[in-house]
């Protein structure tokens, strides 16, 4: 009795303690909502609006559409080209980033000579200017005075292949030069994660007969697949986003052969003037990774393991 009536005693201290607690929490995420609201859910909120509305940037009004650019994807070849190229971008460039950025830190996860000085040089292209990077690629797929396709005339390839020019060729080699730029960044995060898996683990299998590959499959894949979640959700949402190649080495073509989703868009709203377009194709690029983030958030306790 005397402890519940010293704890009846106390129930206002206690509430008064957890609301101050929780002012507390509440003034320190503030910053982080107002930069949401006004950085993030305000501009999502004001780009479905431009979509559904013919709006005028000098004027900086509008009159109603409703749902006319929608209907527009439906004859617009331009857009169907941008959704397949993108599609075509992401099947290149997420397995080659995932799978070289997790071979090249396994490798160094070991024992190796020079071990530091290879990782430099591994993250040399994440950290370097995209631009001149991409300027140095260009000068090395240059087809008719670039070095690649001297050394493949020299090894007796009579018609090496036109690289940027080529419509077949073009996506893939701008997915090849995405995934050299980030593997960087996807090689540091695997490292860690790896480096996070305990040795004892691998000692156990070891005894009991398992090889490197067995190793692999069952120890360091099922140990680092949370890390392998997160990345390949980063990885997806930056190819659905990639411009910068497109707009700088082929500008959308041959033709329409790199025309992207974020290309169309650039493209819609800053040379053709049309926002409400423009702002149209973002809605629907913004389902599509929404679309994608829910699929692999409910697929990922099939294959994810979050226990250590």
């Amino acid at each position: 009795m005397r402890v519940r009536a010293w704890l009846s005693k106390q129930q206002p201290t206690f509430k008064g303690r957890r609301a101050k607690e929780e002012r507390e929490a509440y003034a320190f995420i503030l910053p982080s909502l107002l930069g949401l609201t006004f950085f993030v859910f305000l501009p999502l909120l004001m780009t479905f609006l431009m979509s559904l509305t013919k709006f005028d940037l000098a004027k900086l009004s509008g009159h109603w559409l409703g749902m006319v650019k929608y209907k527009e994807f439906f004859s617009d070849p331009v857009f169907k080209d941008s959704l397949i190229n993108t599609v075509k971008y992401c099947v290149v460039y997420v397995p080659l980033t995932l799978t070289l950025g997790l071979s090249m830190a396994i490798v160094l996860n070991s024992k190796l000579y020079l071990k530091s000085v290879i990782r430099t040089f591994f993250i040399i292209p994440y950290v370097s200017t995209y631009i001149a990077s991409i300027v140095v690629w260009m000068m090395l797929l240059d087809p008719s005075n670039g070095p690649l396709n001297a050394l493949l005339m020299k090894f007796g390839v009579t018609h090496p292949p036109l690289w940027l020019a080529d419509p077949f060729w073009s996506m893939i080699v701008l997915a090849v030069i995405g995934s050299w730029k980030d593997v960087g960044f996807h090689f540091i995060i695997f490292l860690a994660a790896l480096q996070t898996v305990p040795k004892h683990l691998y000692e156990a299998a070891r005894l009991d007969g398992a090889g490197n590959w067995k190793q692999f499959l069952h120890i360091t894949l099922p140990m680092i697949s949370p890390t392998t979640f997160m990345l390949l959700i980063i990885t997806i949402n930056g190819g659905l986003q990639m411009f910068t190649q497109s707009y700088v080495m082929t500008h959308g073509g041959p033709g329409y052969a790199t025309m992207t989703l974020v290309y169309l868009i650039f493209r819609s709203a800053f040379e053709m003037g049309d926002f409400s377009y423009a702002s149209a194709v973002g809605v629907v690029l913004f389902v599509i990774s929404m679309l994608i983030v829910i699929i692999q958030w409910k697929l990922n306790k099939k294959w994810v393991s979050y226990e250590s």
